[in-house]
Formats: C-alpha cells, sequence, structure tokens
C-alpha cells in the first residue's frame, strides 16, 4: 500500500475523512469539496487506466486487494495514494445516510438516503470537473470533420441510475461525445457513476449545456440532430440516417418537449409491433445507436 505522508491510517468509521467521502452523496457537497466517489473494482479499472488524471486516492481492503491487486499496480504507477482500510470503513463511506439529512436530498442525484450499497471492498475519490456551459460547445466543434461521428445528447434526463446506463449505453455502441444539458441528473452522482461502470471515463462527457446552444454547435459542425417521436412519419429503420448524427434523448416520463423536437432536422419513430405505447428512454437509446453502429459498420 502507498499512503499519503500527510495524512494518516484511518482506523475509524466515525472519523472525519470518513464522513466527508459518505457526504459526496449530495451534489452540493461534492461540488463543495470538488469530489466524486467511484466503487468497485470494474470502475476503478476503468479511472485509473484511462482518466487516471481525475483520480486521487484509492481505499481498499485487504480482500479486495488480493482480488484485484492490479488496481493498486495501476494506482502506484500513476502516483495515486492507496490506502487498506477495514471492510466497515468502506461501507461506511458508502452509507449514503452517515452525515445525516443533506440540504440537496431532495435532488435527483443519489440512491434514496439510508441505502446501503457494496463496493466490493474498494473505493476511490475522483476530482470533480467544474461546469461549463461553453464545454459542450467547444466539444461538439472539436469532433473531427468530414469523418462519421455519433454524438449523444440528453435532455431533461432526471434519474441518476439513467444517465449511467445511458452512458454505458453510449459507449458500448462506439458514441464520440456524450452531452448533459443543465437539466440533467448530475453523472457524477453515486448512482449514476455506478451505472455507468467505468464508461464515464472511456468516452468525454460534458454537463452544464443549454439545449439551445446544443442544437446551434451541432448545427455549425454539420451534425444532424435526431429525435425520435411516435408520430413521425419516417421509421428508424428505413429512414436515411446521416454519417455525422446526434441522438436527442429526453426525459424519462415525458419524452422531448415540443421546442427541441421541432427544433431537431431529423424526426424517426421506432416501429412497435405489439401493444406497447412507447418505450423508455434507455431502451430508444439502444435501438438509435445500434442502428447507427450497425450502418457504420456495414459502411451505408
Amino acid at each position: 500500500m502507498t499512503e499519503r505522508p500527510d495524512q494518516s491510517p484511518i482506523t475509524s468509521p466515525r472519523s472525519e475523512r470518513v464522513r466527508k467521502v459518505a457526504a459526496l452523496a449530495g451534489r452540493s457537497t461534492r461540488r463543495k469539496q470538488q469530489l466524486f466517489r467511484v466503487e468497485g473494482p470494474q470502475s476503478i479499472r476503468s479511472l485509473l487506466a484511462h482518466r487516471a488524471d481525475r483520480a486521487r486516492e484509492v481505499f481498499t481492503t485487504a480482500r479486495a486487494d488480493a482480488a484485484h491487486p492490479e488496481l493498486a499496480d495501476l494506482a502506484r504507477e500513476a502516483g495515486i495514494p492507496v490506502h487498506e482500510v477495514e471492510d466497515q470503513i468502506i461501507r461506511t463511506m458508502v452509507r449514503e445516510d452517515a452525515t445525516g439529512p443533506s440540504p440537496d436530498s431532495a435532488q435527483p442525484d443519489g440512491a434514496a438516503r439510508g441505502t446501503l450499497t457494496s463496493p466490493q471492498g474498494v473505493l476511490a475519490l475522483g476530482h470533480l470537473p467544474a461546469e461549463d456551459p461553453s464545454a459542450a460547445v467547444a466539444a461538439i466543434a472539436a469532433l473531427p470533420q468530414q469523418q462519421p461521428v455519433t454524438v449523444v445528447v440528453l435532455h431533461e434526463v432526471r434519474d441518476p441510475g439513467n444517465v449511467g446506463t445511458l452512458i454505458r449505453t453510449a459507449d458500448a455502441a462506439g458514441a464520440d461525445l456524450v452531452v448533459l444539458t443543465r437539466t440533467c441528473a448530475d453523472p457524477y452522482a453515486p448512482k449514476a457513476v455506478r451505472a455507468s461502470v467505468g464508461s464515464l471515463f472511456h468516452l468525454p462527457v460534458v454537463t452544464g449545456a443549454e439545449i439551445d446552444d446544443v442544437l446551434e454547435a451541432l448545427h455549425g459542425a454539420q451534425v444532424t440532430a435526431a429525435a425520435t417521436s411516435g408520430y413521425a412519419e419516417a421509421e428508424l429503420f428505413t429512414a436515411e440516417l446521416p454519417s455525422r448524427i446526434a441522438w436527442i434523448l429526453g426525459n424519462e416520463a415525458h419524452g422531448l418537449d415540443e421546442h427541441t423536437l421541432e427544433a431537431a432536422p431529423l424526426a424517426v419513430r421506432i416501429p412497435l409491433a405489439g401493444h406497447a405505447e412507447s418505450l423508455n428512454v434507455h431502451t430508444a437509446a439502444t435501438v438509435c445507436l445500434f442502428e447507427t453502429l450497425r450502418r457504420r459498420q456495414a459502411g451505408e
């Protein structure tokens, strides 16, 4: 294990350092500390292998270290401190009510207060990126020109589990960029980080954008904004899909607002064969993204 010389070992689950990690369940606390937490070996492996510049420190039990020795090796190579702690300390770090009620406990950015997750004996802290409304415009402008690109835009997606799962799906389908508007849940909430299973660190994810600015930037970069609508005339599987496309995904309950639907140059309908009236946002995203991937691989 590699301890920071300025910090003594953590021996009590009631210590202030443990309470500060537990408090990262709250969005306002994450912003204040400029930290977020990563739970579980797969997510931490992705953090250390792909975005070690964001990692601050790793906490692990002896059992987890024996089961996943590569995590300490990756951390050591990147100069990231590793602390061996008892299992109860890790458990307290992820007990989301460890610090009592939070001012932003009503925010849709984590599991319900009082829940306890199992991080498999390992947890990391990462530096929280600043929320910059102009970052999305810059990231879109930086996309490679005259090449196929796939962008995923989340607008008013309020459940952090959905945000994390959508980032994972975007990663699996080979998306080049994920943009979250300012009305989305925080992708650095513990529940979102868990749901992304490391994908949060595999591709660019930018937050804080205004949807109109995103649509304007996509147009300027010659990327077609596409939306799904049950009233669209064109069907996904027969419509012509541009090679430079951005799928705009909306709120879980209400979908995209009328303004955004009208602003998107392309709208398609996913054909439904049964009696279901609609698909949830993650299922719709999966269908659209993998149809995009299929066509790209087929050269269509």
